[in-house]
């Protein structure tokens, strides 16, 4: 992907590129998709995006760093967090 490319699907999403940084809202969730040579790695539960001339940096909810090149990245997938569910756990009703 591009940086344009990238910029272009979080401002679709309704973020705001402030600077080099796009912050990703609380009520979503992003996984981001890196290729490598026989693999594609996961980067979940990204919060912040820092788009410079020549990389991505993604930041994670565990204050985890992890540097790209664009070139490597295949994808994003979105989604909203998961909820917990209004009913007792084990076997009760």
């Amino acid at each position: 992907m591009t940086r344009e490319m990238i910029v272009q699907i979080w401002e679709a999403e309704g973020a705001k590129l402030s600077g080099h940084a796009v912050n990703i809202r609380e009520e979503r969730e992003a996984t981001c998709f890196i290729q490598s040579p026989g693999e594609v790695m996961a980067v979940a539960r990204i919060t912040k995006l820092d788009l410079r001339d020549g990389f991505l940096a993604l930041q994670t909810a565990k204050d985890e760093r992890f540097v790209f090149a664009y070139e490597d990245v295949l994808g994003f997938k979105l989604s909203s967090p998961s909820t917990p569910k209004d009913r007792p756990a084990g076997f009760g009703r």
